[in-house]
């Protein structure tokens, strides 16, 4: 289950990724918003969301006691997914 929420984090924020910068090298004479310029100076950054995610979930699994739990873990990891998938949703309309 770890590899899927992971993979799915990942998937959400490279395509998230990948059109922020089409969008922005497809016009460079254009002006972005100042939010858009920022994700786009972090947008290789937000990759060590998922791989910190992914430490934190091994960990849960390890430890397996309250507060670290494998639910807790898949909670987090599923909300980071929608985070991730709702950059993507932003990204495509704040053009």
């Amino acid at each position: 289950m770890i590899n899927v929420i992971a993979l799915t984090q990942f998937a959400f924020l490279a395509l998230a990724i990948a059109i922020l910068k089409i969008l922005i090298q497809a016009d460079p004479g254009q002006t972005f918003s100042p939010l858009l310029q920022t994700l786009d100076r972090i947008s290789l950054g937000l990759f060590l969301v998922p791989i910190l995610w992914i430490g934190f979930a091994f960990l849960c699994e390890m430890v397996n006691r309250p507060p670290l739990t494998v639910k807790v873990a898949r909670v987090v990891g599923v909300s980071l997914a929608v985070l991730s998938l709702l950059f993507l949703i932003s990204i495509t309309f704040l053009t």
